[in-house]
């Protein structure tokens, strides 16, 4: 009779035994311990809350068309709605430009807010502001609005609270029995 399938059977017994004991003893979940909160996560989770706010306001700020019409609406308030706004953000491309190009036509326009010779406009400068503005409106705007929900929303539902205060006065009485009980038995 063979010794390996033997020598193999009990070996595979005694690691099952091994693994056994490894997980019961060595690899047992950590005891619990109390915290308050999440830690220094909740600062890490505020600041990227924050830094998205002010992402999102830089986006709609700079890629969208909504303040640059607005403006325009502002600026030009004798016109109806948005008459000549595409012409107006239309630029002519500035003359004696060497361009890579072997035929630029002469009517070609870019969007884009510069003189014939190829410098920002006042308009551009403005329009700077008010969007660098936008910025600054829209954050406090966001800012203010999660801080009133963060002052109207409490931090433990109330029916939370009213179980922990029961607890804790259960555990008070729990105690002063107990201590009751002590004395009587001294006595």
């Amino acid at each position: 009779m063979p010794l390996a399938p033997l020598l193999a059977l009990l070996n595979n017994i005694v690691e099952i035994r091994l693994d056994a004991i490894q997980f019961v003893v060595d690899m047992r979940r950590p005891v619990a311990m109390k915290a308050d909160g999440i830690g220094i996560w909740q600062n890490i989770l505020e600041f990227v809350v924050k830094l998205a706010v002010i992402a999102n306001a830089f986006l709609i700020a700079f890629t969208s068309d909504i303040i640059p019409q607005i403006f325009y609406r502002y600026r030009h308030h004798g016109t109806s709605g948005l008459d000549g706004y595409v012409n107006y953000t239309l630029v002519h491309v500035p003359s004696g430009c060497n361009y890579t190009l072997a035929h630029v036509p002469s009517g070609c326009r870019y969007h884009g807010y510069h003189d014939e010779l190829g410098n920002h406009t006042l308009y551009y400068c403005e329009l700077l502001i008010v969007r660098l503005a936008f910025v600054v409106v829209f954050e406090h705007f966001v800012f203010s609005i999660a801080g009133l929900i963060d002052l109207m929303v409490p931090d433990i539902p109330r029916s939370l609270y009213l179980k922990i205060k029961r607890e804790e006065y259960l555990s008070q009485q729990a105690l002063v029995e107990v201590e009751h009980e002590d004395e009587m038995m001294k006595d």
